[in-house]
C-alpha cells in the first residue's frame, strides 16, 4: 500500500510536520503518533511525486512545488481552526519548514530541523544515494540489467538538475535564518551518511538572535525519526514542545 497524507486530531496546540526528499509521510509517522498521543494535533503533507515507486515523479516536480505543498497544509490547519503551529522538518522537510518560518514569521510558536541540509555545501551525499534509492526502486520493476541501467541512466540529468534547484533553495533560506525570531530546535545524527553533520553548527551561528538547540545523536544515522536514538530524539521533540511560549498559556 502507497503512502498517503497523516493527520492527527487531538488538541488545540498543532505541529506540522514536514517529510525528506524520496521519503513520505511515513517517515515521521511514529514522532506524529507520540506527540498525537502527548496532546497535539499533527498535519504530515504529502510532497508532490512522493510515495510511488517511479522516482522520476519525482524527478518532475521542482522544489517550488514542495514548497507550494508546505504552504497549503499550514493554510489547511488554518482553515481548520488551529491558531497556534509549530513547524518542523526532516532533511529536505527541514529546509522548507525554516523557509516558511522565514516568510510567515507571525503564523508559528516554534520551529526546527533535523538532520537538513540548511548549510550550503553539506548536501554532497544526496545524489549518490538517490541513485542508490533508484536503483532499489527499479529493481523492482526492471526485466533486465540492461533495462535497469537505461533506465538509470535516463535520471542523472534531471536529478543534477533538480538537485541544483534544492541547492538555491538551501542558499536562500541559509542567508535568511539571521531574521528568525522563535525557538528553534536542531537535531543532527553524527552518524549521518547524506548531510555534512558538522554543518548544524552554521546553522546555530545563523540562529544567534534567538532561542535555540543542538541535539546531538552518536549514535543515529540520516534519518533519525527511524535511527537507533528515535525514542531519545522524539522525548527531545516533546521536551522542546512543553517549554516553548504557547500563545494560550
Amino acid at each position: 500500500m502507497l503512502p498517503t497524507e497523516l493527520y492527527f486530531k487531538n488538541g488545540e496546540k498543532a505541529i506540522l510536520l514536514l517529510h525528506a526528499y524520496t521519503g513520505s509521510p511515513n517517515d515521521v509517522r511514529m514522532l506524529a503518533r507520540k506527540l498525537e498521543r502527548a496532546g497535539y494535533t499533527v498535519l504530515a503533507p504529502m510532497f508532490s511525486g512522493h510515495g510511488t515507486i517511479d522516482p522520476m515523479n519525482i524527478l518532475n516536480m521542482t522544489p517550488q512545488v514542495w514548497y507550494e505543498d508546505a504552504k497549503k497544509a499550514l493554510q489547511q490547519l488554518k482553515n481548520d481552526g488551529y491558531e497556534e503551529i509549530a513547524v518542523f522538518g526532516l532533511s529536505m522537510g527541514g529546509l522548507f519548514a525554516m523557509k516558511l518560518i522565514e516568510e510567515f514569521p507571525n503564523e508559528f510558536v516554534a520551529g526546527g530541523a533535523f538532520c537538513s541540509p540548511l548549510s550550503p555545501g553539506s548536501d554532497q551525499q544526496i545524489y549518490p544515494n538517490f541513485l542508490k534509492y533508484c536503483e532499489f526502486m527499479y529493481k523492482k520493476t526492471s526485466n533486465s540489467p540492461n533495462e535497469l541501467q537505461q533506465k538509470l541512466d535516463m535520471i542523472k540529468e534531471p536529478l543534477k538538475n533538480q538537485l541544483q534547484a534544492i541547492l538555491e533553495v538551501t542558499d536562500k533560506t541559509s542567508e535568511n535564518l539571521t531574521t528568525i525570531k522563535i525557538p528553534i530546535f536542531l537535531a543532527q545524527s553524527a552518524l549521518d551518511e547524506m548531510i555534512d553533520s558538522q554543518g548544524v553548527y552554521d546553522v546555530a551561528k545563523r540562529l544567534g538572535q534567538t532561542s535555540h538547540e543542538i541535539h546531538w545523536y552518536p549514535n543515529s544515522t540520516h534519518v533519525i525519526t527511524v535511527s537507533k536514538e528515535r525514542q531519545l530524539f522524539e522525548e527531545d521533540v516533546q521536551s522542546f514542545l512543553s517549554h516553548i511560549p504557547w500563545k494560550k498559556e
